[in-house]
């Protein structure tokens, strides 16, 4: 079943992009501000969003580009009315897709 919401994911300390249901899982991507990750002991990029999912941020956002599945438990239960920008929904559906950018 297809999905397309914003939730904070209380696992990974962060706010997600949930876009599919899998059983009683979720895929999802992550979202953070920083532009790197250690990643065994070495820095990866992050990629980085045009414009902020939440509207009351204007902020640099980044996403993980790594997709997730994470238990229902794991995420909160109010549901955010946050969206991408036009010029990010091409990144996300390509890690979507492919996982990898």
């Amino acid at each position: 079943m297809a999905r397309s919401e914003f939730r904070y994911n209380r696992k990974r300390k962060h706010y997600s992009y949930l876009f599919k249901d899998v059983g009683f899982g979720r895929k999802n991507i992550v979202l953070t501000s920083k532009p790197y990750r250690k990643e065994h002991k070495k820095l990866k990029k992050n990629i980085k969003l045009y414009k902020n999912p939440n509207p009351n941020k204007d902020s640099d956002s980044y996403m993980i580009p790594i997709v997730y599945l994470d238990s229902i438990d794991s995420f909160d239960k109010r549901k955010l009315k946050w969206s991408f920008h036009s010029h990010d929904k091409r990144k996300v559906k390509r890690l979507k897709k492919h996982h990898k950018i």
